[in-house]
């Protein structure tokens, strides 16, 4: 098969890292609607691609979820999941073969949809976020249009931080390479392979004009012409979006040659490959120029500045610190998890909320100290995939708009009940054993602290069980003092602390009694779990080997689909002619002969109408069934219709109307009276068509059932009954 090319919109072609162009056999691509930024996630895009580049021979992916997952980097549940969530809407499954996998298809880009084009080794490198933005870049540089952050964050459905962040890294991995004129928005020219080598990168990422260069390693050319015309510009200069950020300010630095970094690749420009890049790639000053840089790149004469902190001493060419030299120590650099209340940290806090969605941001806004305190990118990542598997189990009790409100609320109570944020240590163990948790203190499900989620209201069951509590207590106190009249209070107190002490012993005895016996069904459940599987097994064998009925196809469980739709489709066209019967008035059974063989041939007419020239026999035997269902349903309409327009119906309503006009005086005005009266008698009319079709009915069904030693009726007796029918 021929590699599916770019669109004719595209820019130039793509090439080899070295400037030639892709052979065949590595010129492969993927085509998805740009629509799917928006709507999907990135490893969902990538999946379906997937599923579809396994699908270009034979029409249907038969790889297993394994096999996908590694091709991707994902896991098997992973693509197990996001294949469930778009089954039916991106990818049909279809029967599943013999080993047991799912042929699946999925649907084509249609010719007037807006296509993104990429090549397969983007979609299996990237993931997650990074392949939606290099997706949208893409689509933008085949069009020939700049891609801003805010129209990358706008397409992929992100914020314009995190776009940001990532087209950085792209840049700095060689996928894209960015032209951006000054005061513009960008515009990038896409790779489909990353392009290598440490002299590219270097170039990409114009270091700042001062930067520490250690004793023994040489630096650049030292015939500047003119070094005091050397502009810093910094990391935050080279992605700037124009208008949308502030320019950065420039201060007048020493003029003194320019030096280099050691010899390593991105040394003085580590990046990270998570959303929240911009929270660690901290605001360093170099000579009055702010950049995202290390802390190695400070000036080397140039004083320290009071408002910044100290860099580190000298180093070595791969960074480490010179003999003799210690490096600086820090103040409280916290831990992995967080950072206690009260150190000081040189870390800049930055905002919390950066790349969380809209709910998100909701539901962790009473808990922001918290959050602040987080410094491991890895553990914001999970504690934001654990809020939301939280948001998802109350969504499901008080609906998707009202769970963000609901947990803010949770995670509000539970830390006025921890008396404030300064007394937790561990904001993730809290937040993860005693923040997120449902508290339930009864055994109904939606209990969450005295609360019930699906009301907002107190629950029943707890105030139940502290009534009974207190009612237990007293009749007990009762019963003491009954019988214990002349005892002092010390002693009538022992007697019933000693019998509660019984009551609830008792209680707490059947209960792990009621315990046991279920843990004992649950083992003589799993003990016989093999015997069962087995004859459940070979019930299904032997359904399964039933040659069928109609046709005699083999392990066809009695009824292939074939004539299982055939079977549909004939009953279907019965309960048509019967609804046509319906509504016929019939004198003779030349006239029941004429609607039949009417309505029979209009069906059939249009069954062959709506067939797809070229389908096969399974699916014109599906097509013809889905219709005929549809043309009864349109005939029980018209066949309502007709009976709601009988004297019988027209009655019934008038009935009805009047019944209701005699109940004005509940309604408070006349024009309410009035219309619930005529909304009265419709329902009526409606009922009583409903009853006068269904006798019919069942008058033109018994005509069709044979009635065994009985003799033939006459003609008197067939005209008799069509009269009465009639």
């Amino acid at each position: 098969m021929l590699p599916r090319q770019r669109p004719k919109l595209a820019a130039p072609a793509h090439t080899e890292p070295d400037g030639a162009p892709m052979d065949s056999e590595r010129a492969f691509w993927c085509r998805f609607p740009a629509a799917w930024l928006a709507r999907y996630t990135g490893d969902t895009i990538r999946t379906v691609t997937t599923v579809a580049d396994y699908a270009r021979r034979s029409g249907s992916c038969w790889a297993s979820n394994s096999t996908l997952a590694g091709a991707l980097g994902l896991h098997e549940k992973t693509v197990a999941a996001m294949l469930r969530e778009v089954e039916g809407v991106l990818v049909l499954a279809d029967q599943p073969s013999p080993n047991g996998t799912l042929g699946r298809r999925v649907r084509p880009v249609g010719e007037d949809e807006l296509a993104v084009t990429v090549s397969s080794l983007a979609r299996n490198s990237l993931s997650g976020y990074r392949f939606k933005v290099y997706a949208a870049i893409s689509l933008r540089s085949d069009l020939g249009l700049s891609a801003s952050a805010s129209v990358l964050a706008q397409a992929c459905g992100m914020t314009a931080e995190a776009c940001r962040t990532i087209a950085r890294d792209l840049v700095a991995d060689g996928w894209v390479s960015r032209d951006a004129p000054v005061g513009r928005a960008p515009k990038y020219d896409v790779h489909p392979a990353p392009v290598a080598g440490a002299a590219v990168q270097l170039g990409l990422f114009a270091q700042p004009r001062q930067s520490a260069r250690p004793e023994g390693v040489p630096g650049l050319e030292d015939d500047v012409a003119d070094p005091a015309n050397v502009v810093c510009e910094g990391q935050l200069a080279l992605f700037g979006e124009g208008s949308e950020e502030l320019p950065t300010p420039l201060v007048a630095a020493p003029g003194t040659p320019l030096v280099s970094l050691p010899q390593a690749p991105l040394v003085a420009a580590p990046q990270t490959g998570h959303l929240q890049q911009a929270h660690f790639n901290k605001l360093s000053a170099v000579d009055g120029c702010f950049s995202r840089v290390a802390d190695t790149l400070v000036t080397r004469d140039a004083p320290a500045r009071e408002d910044v902190p100290a860099g580190r001493g000298p180093v070595d060419v791969f960074g480490r610190p010179l003999r003799g030299d210690k490096p600086g120590s820090r103040v409280g650099t916290g831990t992995k998890t967080g950072i206690r209340p009260g150190q000081q940290s040189a870390v800049r806090l930055l905002r919390w909320d950066i790349g969380l969605d809209e709910d998100l941001r909701v539901a962790l806004q009473p808990v922001e100290d918290l959050l602040r305190r987080v410094t491991s990118t890895s553990t914001r990542e999970f504690l934001a995939s654990r809020v939301r598997a939280a948001l998802v189990d109350v969504a499901g009790w008080t609906g998707a708009d009202h769970a963000p409100t609901a947990l803010a609320e949770r995670l509000t109570w539970r830390l006025k009940r921890q008396r404030g944020s300064a007394l937790v240590d561990d904001p993730v163990g809290w937040m993860l054993s005693r923040g997120l948790p449902q508290g339930r203190r009864c055994r109904h499900e939606a209990c969450d602290d005295g609360i019930r989620l699906d009301s907002g209201a107190d629950c029943v069951t707890c105030e139940l069980r502290v009534e009974d509590r207190r009612t237990t207590r007293a009749a007990v106190a009762g019963q003491v003092l009954a019988e214990m009249p002349d005892a002092t209070d010390c002693e009538r107190q022992a007697e019933r602390e000693r019998r509660l002490h019984n009551l609830a012993m008792r209680r707490a005895e059947a209960l792990a009694a009621a315990e046991r016996e279920a843990e004992l069904r649950r083992l003589r459940y799993e003990a016989e779990r093999p015997e069962r599987e087995a004859r459940e097994a070979a019930a299904e064998t032997a359904r399964l080997a039933v040659p069928c009925e109609d046709c005699q196809a083999p392990q066809s469980a009695g009824l292939c689909l074939r004539c299982n739709s055939r079977r549909g489709t004939r009953a279907a066209m019965i309960e048509t002619v019967n609804f046509n019967l319906a509504m016929t008035s019939l004198t003779c059974w030349d006239d029941v002969r004429a609607v039949v063989a009417r309505v029979n041939a209009e069906i059939t007419a249009k069954l062959i109408e709506a067939r797809i020239p070229g389908a096969d026999r399974d699916m014109i035997a599906a097509s013809d069934r889905v219709n005929a269902e549809t043309f009864r349903d349109q005939a029980h309409r018209r066949a309502l219709e007709h009976w709601a327009r009988s004297a019988g119906a027209c009655e019934e309503a008038e009935l009805a109307s009047e019944a209701e006009l005699r109940r004005a005086h509940r309604y408070g005005t006349r024009p309410d009276a009035e219309k619930a009266a005529f909304e009265a008698g419709e329902r009526a009319r409606l009922a009583a068509a409903r009853e006068l079709l269904e006798q019919q009915l069942r008058f033109v069904r018994s005509l069709r059932k044979p009635r065994p030693n009985v003799a033939a009726p006459t003609a008197q007796a067939r005209h008799r009954d069509l009269q009465e029918c009639s």
